[in-house]
């Protein structure tokens, strides 16, 4: 029962990484996303010339 607080402490940490990861991941989402639709309308531009 002595460890108790690394206990909390570790797993605080652990999930704290967890969400920071799939933040990223999201923010990494979005950003391919936008990018994705930005080609879709340069090619579809450039194929209505």
């Amino acid at each position: 029962m002595d460890n108790l607080g690394f206990l909390f402490a570790a797993n605080v940490f652990v999930w704290g990484a967890i969400f920071f990861y799939v933040f990223r991941l999201g923010r990494s989402a979005n950003t391919l996303k936008k990018d994705l639709e930005a080609l879709k309308e340069s090619l579809h531009k450039s194929a209505n010339k």
